[in-house]
């Protein structure tokens, strides 16, 4: 009994990177998500305690980000919306404007690398995260 446990929790175990890399989890809320254009996706969930930021840097190589929902600051305007989850070492800009958006990776010191979504393929709206952003309080506020 204990060794089929066991492989049925490794079986889970194994699937949980997958399935969390894959999209937002039933208590976030999805931000925007796209195919990027190396084939991989990208997905900007939200919780009022936290942002995630989920992308392949390359096909099949996930990266994931979170930080407190108060980490986050954006711009939305009519033609214009960006979210950049500052994080320890780096800052990841996403951006949108109409169907164009992306991911800029701007590490402390370093050159910036850029993510960009496949036409067509973009869902979601950074006016929500960004106003909620706003109200939540900053890993940095004393």
């Amino acid at each position: 009994m204990i060794g089929g446990m066991r492989s049925s929790l490794l079986c889970v175990l194994t699937l949980v990177p997958v399935i969390s890399h894959a999209g937002c989890q039933p208590a976030e809320t999805l931000a925007l998500s796209c195919t990027l254009s190396n084939g991989g996706q990208l997905a900007l969930c939200w919780t009022p305690q936290q942002a995630r930021l989920a992308y392949d840097k390359a096909p099949e190589v996930p990266a994931e980000v979170g930080v407190p929902l108060g980490d986050v600051t954006g711009l939305t305007s009519s033609d214009w919306a960006s979210s950049t989850l500052i994080s320890v070492g780096a800052s990841y800009e996403v951006y949108l404007s109409g169907q164009i958006a992306g991911l800029n990776l701007i590490r402390d010191g370093g050159s910036p690398t850029s993510y960009i979504c496949a036409t067509g393929t973009v869902t979601g709206s950074l006016a929500n995260l960004n106003e909620a952003a706003i109200y939540a309080p900053s890993s940095k506020e004393d």
